[in-house]
This record gives C-alpha cells, structure tokens and sequence, in this order.
C-alpha cells in the first residue's frame, strides 16, 4: 500500500511538468525557424559552412512543422501565440509554405514581409 502510496505522489508531481506547456513543439518550431533565417544571413559563414548548417536545420525544421502541424494542443488552443501561429501560417510554417510556392525560405521570408533587394539596399543602420 505505501509502495502504490509513493508511486501516485511521485506520479503527480512528474506529470504537471510533463504536460505543463502544451505549446512547447510550436516553440521550438519558432527557435528553429529563427535558427535558419540567422544561418543564412550570418555574414561570417562561407558558402559551404552556410550550406551545410542550413541543410541541417531545414531538416529539422520540416520535422517540427509537420509535429506542430499534426498536434491537436497546438491547433486546438485558444493560446494567443497558437492563434498567431496559424493566422500567420506563411511566415510560421516557413518551409512548408515556401515549397508550395516553389521558393526557397529565404526568398518566401522576404516576400512575405515584402522587403526587397532596393529597400534593403537603401535602408541606413541607425539607432530608434
């Protein structure tokens, strides 16, 4: 009895943390979409340093869209970074979108914020 006593309270304090954040896939799907728009603008990186690290993080990152996109706590929440998520699937499900219109991420990211080559060129670096 005391040994099924200790299992349950052992069990109790476990899981609350276990399904505390039930946001946590779109998360990391938002630190992994960060993580590739900065490799691919990441100055110091050569060539085959920024091929290969984007590579690597495009894979990941069509993983956890498509767990983001299969989750029924993400799509089911009323969580305001849920119903952000999907009012903005362009920009959240980057790779994913990006394929349906044939671009590569960057050039879909871009688009879709509407910066283009002449307003990057001729934005100044300045202070707000």
């Amino acid at each position: 009895m005391k040994i099924l006593l200790l299992i349950a309270t052992v069990a109790s304090l476990i899981s609350p943390k276990i399904f505390a954040n039930s946001l946590f896939s779109l998360e990391n799907l938002e630190r992994e979409r960060a993580a590739l728009l900065s490799a691919q603008l990441d100055s110091s990186l050569d060539l085959n340093q920024r091929q290969q690290k984007v590579q690597s993080i495009y894979r990941r990152l069509v993983d956890i869209e498509r767990m983001v996109l299969r989750d029924d706590r993400v799509t089911s929440s009323n969580n305001a970074l849920a119903q952000n998520a999907f009012n903005q699937y362009e920009l959240t499900f980057l790779v994913h979108s990006s394929a349906e219109k044939s671009l590569p991420p960057l050039s879909h990211w871009m688009s879709e914020l509407r910066l283009t080559s002449g307003s990057i060129l001729s934005a100044k670096a300045g202070h707000r």
